[in-house]
């Protein structure tokens, strides 16, 4: 289950439903058979610290191989580096570490970008080195900006050119959107230019508590669509009170990112059957469907 809507106050029935070689018995050539004379020393794996504003041809990973080297932005790419952090102490980070960078890369990032990554059709990934560059003594950590073709699929990853820091493309930004169900269930969600006619907007964005578990229980997705109700006040302009006559959509981050350490959440304000050709920001209610 990677997220749900709730009418109001009530905890709806409707979820979210996203889409979301043999062995030769020859050394191959080139290969001599001795395993150690190419490792690359400990201290260089260890020196060697990604640059911000650097970008990358690979996917993301949760961890990365140090000697992997950037591409120009100017080529196509995945990733593009908005900030380096540095972990301390000699442990493997656990949630409490993983959570503290993922909130210096919230804040870093929003620097790097000009404004919170969720308004645009980003992700962010926080990447770390792999064991043996950390067992060599790399401690550093990569806030990657990942382009994606939709807001809502995790991996619908796409390559991109050019640095995103500074001017950027207007399509890029995550606005408005077309919601569809199906058999009571969210089937999709695209984004759309807010002056067409939709049925959904993007309000906001939160980190869930690192100890939060991932959603099952509808307590557990009452305490999402609350803080999205909350942000939502300050987006649209009402109270809470009249915020509960529309409908919440709390996006978590797929289950494998949660269990990592990511702990984000969109908010997204939907209309059901009803349509509007406008944003919903700063309205305080005027002209939206119930009120």
């Amino acid at each position: 289950m990677r997220g749900r809507l709730t009418a109001g106050m009530t905890l709806a029935a409707l979820l979210l439903n996203v889409a979301l070689a043999g062995c030769g018995s020859g050394l191959p050539a080139g290969a001599d058979g001795e395993l150690a004379d190419d490792w690359v020393p400990m201290a260089q794996v260890k020196g060697i610290v990604p640059e911000v504003g650097s970008c990358f041809d690979s996917r993301p990973a949760p961890s990365v191989n140090s000697l992997v080297k950037p591409v120009p932005c100017g080529e196509k790419h995945l990733a593009e580096v908005a900030h380096v952090g540095t972990f301390t102490g000699d442990d493997d980070p656990g949630p409490e570490q993983l959570a503290a960078a993922y909130a210096e890369c919230d804040t870093k990032t929003a620097d790097y970008l000009g404004g919170p990554w969720w308004r645009w059709r980003l992700q962010l990934h926080l990447t770390i080195p792999m064991s043996r560059a950390w067992e060599g003594g790399a401690r550093w950590f990569r806030c990657d900006l990942v382009e994606v073709s939709s807001a809502n699929f995790d991996e619908a990853w796409t390559e991109r050119t050019g640095s995103l820091k500074g001017d950027k493309p207007a399509a890029l930004l995550v606005g408005c959107a077309n919601a569809v169900s199906k058999n009571d269930r969210i089937d999709s969600l695209t984004e759309a230019p807010c002056s067409s006619a939709h049925n959904a907007e993007y309000i906001g964005f939160f980190r869930a508590p690192r100890t939060m578990p991932y959603p099952e229980s509808d307590r557990q997705w009452f305490a999402l669509y609350r803080q999205c109700s909350e942000l939502a006040t300050g987006y649209v302009g009402v109270t809470m009170s009249q915020w509960y006559r529309l409908s919440t959509i709390a996006w978590p981050a797929y289950p494998e990112a949660w269990a990592a350490g990511d702990r984000r959440v969109r908010c997204v304000v939907y209309f059901g059957t009803k349509k509007v050709k406008k944003t919903v920001k700063g309205t305080k209610g005027k002209g939206l469907p119930g009120f």
